[in-house]
């Protein structure tokens, strides 16, 4: 097992992965491989340029791009000279990418100039009409006050940019007194306290959190990870799940740099495309969020070799959907793990292999070395006895060090426990079972009943590709539980039954009394995560919903 040193910090992250992978290739996409090697050296000339342009320690940075080695280049860059680096979805439009550059306090912005459909040049100017005026020196811009600065990757940066890579380069170059030796020095001054990197949350129902983590606990955690799901030297992997977020820049970018493994970078995301990039490259694993794995399945030139010739995954990615060959096991034994952007991924999960007892199917695992977690009750603080569902608390080196602009004694309690919101149990030898968010729990007749329960009955059906447990308004039952169940390819699903197979398992309650089963999956609403938005989904729903109900009455 690889222990990092107590003081590791990013920088020092990098360093260590060169000298142990070198000439290996880390990254790849249509326009170049790069090694680890030359991801040192060419993050160390764009730091350069970065310290010549006046960015340092705790300079605000964002970093707008699609997966690339130009993503990785660039935010080890601005990671080197100590500042503190935002990813910024590429999903944005514009009033969103205005409000997080304004919230985050951006000083210097680090772009593509387009990927995909989107302009990011376009996107910037509607969000700031004033940039129409601007000419290449300090930004002051009244919508995005610190904003002083872009370098712009791609085409011909727009007039308002400060220039594109070969000039920040170009200017660390021709700077006075800056060396190699000079950025060592820096470098030596990036401290494991020092906040290294801003993640936005993907919420769905509000303006989305900006969670702050320190360089100790990123690189701590990365390697906590990677003990426990191990990616060997020379493994491809195939990634569809974007580094700006905690799925990309954890399990996949860290997971895979520390094991000295390669990560192909689509230039687009489409399932035709990926499907021929695949055939070509032949990767070890394909990462993505389910619904991206299930267009890829469905689309015309789909073979059902193009998944069974990767490898098995591990055992959080085959519960989140990373395809390879079938398992040899029921699904429910296989352990998932549980975390999020605020503890830098999972807190709680198994090591890669183990599989659950019959008495603990659909466990998430218990707690990672160095995480402490309490169950409590939803309205106050009093920890709850082992089985009780509550509100879950966790604790530990990987948590955030808080949310950005807001006061610790608004992000934890006073004994450091952070309320993630999830409604959870742990029994007696520490398995964790998720039975929700905090305010999804479903009241009907007096009886509480967990929406996520369900879906794991339901999803255990070999027919069931996907399901969603909702609670509709209903005046003599509070709320009546209402299930919407995606079947998988070819299948067909029949309402009564899936009542009758779900009354050998659940409470009566429990049962859906209305289903929806003629969705597919890309028609249900989602976050840019993939998650799905369940408020807008029982709107959409909600009058065929009405219409069963009057039937039935």
């Amino acid at each position: 097992m690889e222990t990092p040193h107590s003081s590791a910090t990013l920088p020092a992250l990098l360093k260590h992965l060169t000298e142990k992978h070198g000439d290996r290739v880390l990254a790849s996409d249509s326009n170049r491989s790069l090694t680890y090697r030359q991801a040192e050296q060419e993050s160390r000339e764009l730091a350069l340029g970065l310290l010549a342009a006046g960015v340092g320690k705790g300079t605000r940075v964002g970093l707008l791009m699609g997966n690339s080695p130009d993503w990785i280049l660039a935010w080890f860059a601005a990671l080197r000279v100590g500042a503190l680096v935002t990813g910024v979805s590429t999903f944005l439009k514009s009033p969103e990418l205005a409000w997080v550059l304004k919230f985050a306090d951006i000083d210097t912005l680090l772009m593509q100039d387009s990927y995909l459909r989107h302009s990011y040049v376009d996107n910037m100017e509607r969000a700031f009409p004033e940039l129409a005026s601007a000419r290449g020196g300090p930004l002051r811009l009244v919508d995005a006050p610190y904003l002083r600065s872009a370098w712009v990757w791609g085409g011909a940066a727009p007039e308002w940019a400060r220039g594109r890579p070969a000039d920040l380069r170009a200017l660390g170059r021709d700077a006075t007194g800056l060396s190699d030796a000079f950025l060592a020095k820096v470098e030596a001054e990036v401290s494991p306290a020092d906040p290294g990197v801003v993640i936005f949350t993907s919420g769905s129902t509000a303006q989305p959190k900006a969670v702050v983590h320190s360089h100790g606990s990123v690189v701590r955690h990365a390697y906590a990870l990677h003990d426990r799901h191990e990616c060997a030297p020379g493994t491809r992997i195939l990634v569809l799940t974007p580094f700006f977020w905690i799925g990309g820049m954890l399990t996949t970018l860290l997971n895979t740099m520390i094991g000295g493994g390669e990560l192909i970078c689509p230039e687009r995301p489409d399932p035709g495309f990926v499907l021929k990039l695949m055939r070509r490259e032949l990767p070890d694993h394909l990462t993505g969020w389910p619904g991206q794995l299930n267009a890829i399945k469905e689309h015309p030139d789909f073979q059902p070799e193009d998944f069974l010739r990767l490898k098995p995954s591990h055992n959080t990615q085959r519960r989140a959907g990373v395809v390879g060959p079938p398992p040899d096991v029921p699904l429910p034994l296989v352990p998932n793990s549980l975390g999020m952007s605020e503890t830098f991924g999972p807190h709680s999960g198994e090591l890669d292999g183990v599989l659950l007892a019959e008495d603990r199917a659909n466990s998430f695992g218990r707690a990672i070395n160095g995480i402490e977690r309490k169950i409590v009750d939803p309205q106050g603080a009093a920890e709850l006895p082992p089985g009780e569902v509550g509100e879950l608390l966790v604790r530990g080196y990987s948590v955030m060090q808080g949310y950005y602009k807001r006061e610790r004694e608004e992000c934890f309690e006073p004994d450091g426990f952070f309320r993630t919101g999830d409604l959870c149990a742990i029994t007696e030898d520490g398995h964790l079972f998720f039975h929700g968010r905090g305010g999804e729990m479903i009241k009907t007749s007096g009886a509480n009943v967990s929406p996520r329960e369900v879906e794991l009955a339901l999803m255990a059906y070999p027919e069931v590709a996907e399901a969603v447990v909702l609670g509709q308004r209903d005046p003599r039952a509070g709320e009546i539980v209402v299930a919407v169940v995606v079947p998988q390819p070819e299948a067909q699903l029949d309402p009564q039954r899936l009542r009758e197979r779900l009354d050998a398992e659940l409470s009566s309650y429990k049962i859906p009394k209305l289903f929806i089963t003629d969705l597919q999956g890309e028609e249900l609403p989602r976050t840019d995560s993939g998650k799905v938005q369940k408020h807008q989904l029982l709107e959409m729903i909600a009058p065929r919903l009405d219409q069963q109900n009057a039937a039935i009455t």
